[in-house]
C-alpha cells in the first residue's frame, strides 16, 4: 500500500517577507520618480505680455520693429516697448532673458562680454536692456524666420513673439517645419497687434499651437500710449 509523501509545512513567515520586499521596492521606485520630476524650483517664475502668461527660467523676447510698428505716431512700438520692460521687471536674479528686435534683419541685445547669450535678470542687466530697448526705432520690412531660429538656439523655456505682421509676411511652409524642429521644447507665446478684421498669420499661429503656446490678438491703438 502506497503512503502519501509527507511535505514540508508551509512557512507562514516567508509570504510576509516577500510582501515586505515587494513593498520596499515599490517605495524606492516611487522615491526615485519623485526626484526625477521635482516641483517648480524657486528659479521658476511667471511673466508675460498683455496678460498672456507663461512660466519658466529662461525667456527670449522676439519683437517686430518693422516700419508698420511706427504707425501711427510710433504708438504700436511704444506700447510694445513699455510692456516688454514691465515683463522684464517681473524677473529676478535667478532668471535669464534675451531680447531680439527684428525687421528684415535681426538686432540683438548684446551687453559687453555677453554677446549672443541670455543674461541673468540682475538690476544692472535690466538697465542695460532698457537702454537697448529705448534706442530701437521702427523701419524696414518683416522677416520672422531667422530671429525665431536664433531664439530657439538659445534654448529658452518660453519665446514671447510680438508682431503686427499679416498673412503677406507669414512664415513659409519650409520655415514652419524648420522652426518646429528647432523649438526643442520652447513654447511660443504670440502677441499679434491688429484688428479682428485684419488678415491673420496662420503659420505663426500654427507654430504656437505645435509648441504648446498660445496666441493673443490686441489693438494697441485702443490701449493708449502704452506708457502708463
Amino acid at each position: 500500500m502506497n503512503r502519501p509523501i509527507a511535505g514540508r509545512v508551509p512557512d507562514a513567515g516567508a509570504g510576509v517577507r516577500r510582501f515586505v520586499m515587494v513593498l520596499a521596492v515599490v517605495l524606492v521606485l516611487a522615491a526615485v520618480g519623485a526626484r526625477a520630476a521635482p516641483p517648480d524650483s524657486p528659479g521658476v517664475v511667471e511673466t508675460g505680455l498683455f496678460g498672456l502668461e507663461a512660466r519658466g527660467r529662461r525667456f527670449v523676447y522676439v519683437f517686430d520693429r518693422s516700419a508698420s510698428m511706427g504707425e501711427p505716431e510710433g504708438r504700436p512700438l511704444t506700447t510694445a516697448k513699455a510692456e516688454l520692460l514691465r515683463s522684464l521687471d517681473r524677473l529676478g536674479d535667478a532668471q535669464q532673458f534675451h531680447v531680439i528686435f527684428y525687421n528684415h534683419r535681426q538686432h540683438l541685445f548684446a551687453p559687453v562680454g555677453l554677446q549672443g547669450r541670455p543674461v541673468f535678470a540682475t538690476e544692472e542687466n535690466r538697465r542695460e536692456a532698457r537702454r537697448f530697448i529705448e534706442a530701437v526705432r521702427a523701419d524696414g520690412g518683416t522677416r520672422h524666420g531667422e530671429p525665431l531660429a536664433t531664439a530657439f538656439r538659445l534654448r529658452p523655456d518660453v519665446v514671447f513673439l510680438l508682431t503686427d505682421a499679416d498673412a503677406e509676411d507669414d512664415l513659409t511652409p519650409d520655415e514652419l517645419e524648420r522652426l518646429e524642429r528647432l523649438a526643442g521644447g520652447a513654447r511660443v507665446m504670440l502677441v499679434r497687434f491688429g484688428s479682428a478684421a485684419a488678415a491673420q498669420s496662420p503659420r505663426l499661429e500654427a507654430l504656437c499651437s505645435r509648441t504648446g503656446g498660445e496666441c493673443l490678438e490686441i489693438d494697441p491703438l485702443a490701449m493708449g500710449s502704452g506708457g502708463d
